[in-house]
């Protein structure tokens, strides 16, 4: 079919739209100028906010900063008219179109980048969006107001090499930076390549500006070849579920989707001038930065390269490709038999000393023993086993305390202890709530929570790259001693009632209507004192409840339903419980005077620490961290088919 024929199809479709207000499916074939009026037609949905304009399959995978959420939801409501920067990338061979761009959220300048895929009814099958909220770099791409020519100048067919080879060169890019070898052949780039990242130019420049995190000024003064022979990316420890989706063989373009993980062991980086300096702070903790990025080749070499990046938990996973078995091979050691509570908290001990020595084998481990952090599963020698320096020790030091759970299920041989302290990840604090589940003389599970101190700094939030501010910062400061009532009884009588299995959540349900229940068992004790951050409340635990929020435009105030809840530990005897909870903001409505970080859609991930004495609740300590909307616990690997099996 010619590209006059499908331009003429292209343009009865959208009248059809306009005349009988229904949208029906795109040509089953969609050459450069079809797809390109795809993206047209999807950014202006999006400034309308009415995703019924496009032609969606019956079940459509919207994704976005790799959270998988309903169409409409996410960016929908609250996106502004698009940018003046437009780069689209075309695969008609894949039906699948894919553009850097910019848009607003809120009226916040944004840079977004989509991948949109065709299935073969002409139907939008998949989203997938990245928001990176970088003002400057938003601000550059505007005043850029178009991609370099090149990019859109077609390649004569005798000089082109085949799709393949295209997405094998790229490949070397990522494998040429992940650890950085600076020894490495890195001749798969042309001599006159260029990067920009964020709207930014990264290579050949003369500003002596620092590049990234990093106070190197040289870096960025050489050319793309020379930057990976120094060596200076080896703080990229894994460029991991690597796609290549959208390749455009007229121009020679390749559009790549990947993660890229910083795991926090690398601990000092070798300058471009041939010295060596410590790790910048940012690089203390593991970092996960999924990457969307556009790749111009000339001949067999990359010869541009166009990044655009954000970031999330550490180790999430892409919602599109199947999780790896991260699960331990187990080990000889055994827990004692009949391990009840002084035991169960020398078990988690054991468990901070492996991490802290970097080394699991030492531990009585099940086969089939998985680790979770933060919601994701990932191996015993990642996340906080690989940065784990320090933490505090219960009865030693102030800010800690063990407890545990034992004997309670229907077969009675399932027990847990868990960990609730301050930690080091060398340079930086952290608050832990780490459980330990036991049973058969062997750990089962190990799941963690964690929340690391940050300071106002790059990106015009936080340390953490391109996440807004939270209405409570914790900078890392003392955090004093832990109330002295987590470690007494819970009861007069010395027995529990049940409370503490199930107040937490009507504690937390609270939290998400606003409202205490007007009638039944007292949610919160007349006494109830409560901490975020670190910081002591100076209104109740009910004003909180009702509206007041834990700081000026604080969390409470504004933030919509809780999108998943659940128990990580408790104590029956002390009344002490630990649970996680992800409460969502849209974005979309926003009480008077919110903070710009409650423009934007998020959700913030808190973990609490509870105790339930005989008239409800009476202390909480509270941290909390920012997540991408629509973030769950769950393994990538559950989350795959949104669509129902035929």
């Amino acid at each position: 079919m010619g590209c006059f024929v499908q331009r003429v199809l292209l343009t009865a479709w959208l009248i059809l739209i306009f005349v009988a207000g229904t949208v029906h499916a795109l040509p089953t074939l969609c050459d450069r100028t079809c797809l390109e009026g795809v993206f047209d037609d999807y950014m202006n949905a999006l400034a309308a906010h009415d995703h019924t304009r496009l032609p969606l399959a019956s079940c459509v995978k919207y994704v976005e900063n790799s959270q998988i959420l309903q169409p409409g939801k996410g960016l929908w409501p609250i996106a502004g008219k698009p940018g003046k920067y437009r780069h689209i990338i075309s695969d008609p061979q894949t039906k699948q179109v894919a553009a850097i761009t910019t848009t607003t959220e809120n009226g916040l300048p944004v840079i977004y980048v989509v991948r949109i895929s065709l299935n073969d009814d002409g139907k939008i099958s998949e989203v997938e969006s990245q928001i990176t909220r970088d003002r400057n770099g938003t601000a550059r791409y505007e005043k850029l107001g178009t991609p370099e020519p090149l990019w859109l100048e077609p390649v004569p067919v005798e000089q082109r090499i085949p799709r393949s080879k295209l997405i094998s060169q790229v490949d070397k890019y990522y494998s040429g930076m992940e650890r950085n070898d600076p020894r490495g052949d890195y001749s798969f780039f042309d001599k006159e390549c260029e990067r920009l990242e964020d709207g930014k130019k990264t290579t050949n420049v003369k500003d002596s500006d620092p590049y990234g995190h990093s106070n190197d000024t040289t870096f960025a003064s050489l050319g793309c070849e020379e930057q990976f022979q120094t060596g200076f990316l080896g703080f990229v420890t894994s460029i991991r579920q690597r796609r290549y989706p959208v390749v455009d063989e007229e121009r020679q373009t390749v559009f790549a989707i990947t993660i890229f993980d910083h795991n926090g062991t690398v601990r000092s980086l070798p300058s471009a001038n041939g010295t060596s300096s410590p790790i910048p702070p940012y690089f203390d903790v593991p970092r996960t930065l999924p990457a969307m990025e556009a790749f111009r080749l000339r001949g067999e070499k990359i010869y541009r390269i166009e990044m655009t990046l954000t970031e999330a938990p550490y180790h999430m996973r892409s919602p599109f490709l199947e999780a790896p078995n991260l699960s331990h091979a187990g080990t000889d050691l055994t827990v004692p038999s009949n391990c009840q509570e002084e035991c169960l908290g020398e078990v988690v001990l054991q468990v901070l000393a492996a991490m802290k020595a970097h080394n699991a084998s030492q531990l009585p481990l099940a086969a089939g023993t998985e680790y979770m952090e933060n919601g994701q599963v990932m191996g015993l020698d990642d996340g906080l086993w690989g940065t784990l320096s320090n933490y505090a020790i219960p009865q030693q030091d102030k800010y800690a305390l063990t407890f545990s759970l034992f004997g309670y299920a229907e077969s009675h041989d399932h027990s847990s202890g868990t960990y609730w302290g301050s930690i080091m990840e060398y340079d930086t604090p952290g608050v832990l709530a780490l459980t330990v589940s036991v049973s058969d003389s062997k750990i089962r599970g190990i799941s963690a929570m964690v929340v690391r101190a940050e300071s106002m700094g790059f990106g015009g939030g936080t340390k953490t790259l391109l996440r807004p501010p939270l209405p409570l910062e914790w900078d890392g400061s003392d955090l004093g001693a832990l109330d002295k009532t987590f470690g007494t009884k819970a009861y007069e009588d010395g027995h529990t009632n049940g409370t503490v299995e199930w107040l937490p959540g009507m504690y937390l349900d609270a939290i998400e209507r606003h409202a205490l229940p007007n009638q039944g068992t007292p949610v919160v004790a007349p006494n109830c004192a409560r901490r975020d951050m670190g910081v002591q409340q100076n209104v109740s635990c009910a004003a909180q409840i009702e509206g007041a929020g834990f700081a000026p435009n604080g969390m409470h105030a504004f933030t919509g339903r809780a999108q998943t809840k659940w128990h990580q530990a408790e104590d029956l005897t002390k009344g002490i419980s630990v649970m996680g909870a992800i409460f969502e903001s849209t974005g979309a409505t926003v009480g008077e005077g919110a903070s710009e970080m409650l423009s934007v859609p998020g959700a913030y991930m808190t973990m609490s620490l509870f105790k339930v004495g005989d008239y409800g609740m009476e202390r909480v300590e509270s941290f909390v961290k920012w997540v991408p909307l629509g973030y769950t616990v769950q393994n990538a690997a559950d989350i795959l088919d949104v669509c129902p099996k035929k």
